[in-house]
């Protein structure tokens, strides 16, 4: 019985320095997303397409979506 405490003793300080790191990374990536969520408000977008679904070789095609020649 004691020695299983002694090989617990042993252990409990890494289990606390792997708690304590996992809460230290934890923090550090809900900061992290915290700044970047803060900054995405005035980040610059566009410019926009205007049809983004629209086919863009309308011209070029001469016989249809199935044949590939002019």
């Amino acid at each position: 019985m004691k020695s299983q405490f002694i090989l617990f003793a042993c252990f409990l300080p890494l289990a606390a320095i792997y708690i304590v790191m996992k809460f230290a990374v934890w923090m550090s990536a809900v900061n992290n997303e915290t700044i970047y969520v803060s900054k995405e408000r005035f980040r610059k977008r566009g410019p926009y397409v205007e049809n983004p679904y629209a086919d863009v070789d309308e011209e070029e095609e001469e016989y249809g979506d199935t044949t590939d020649y002019k």
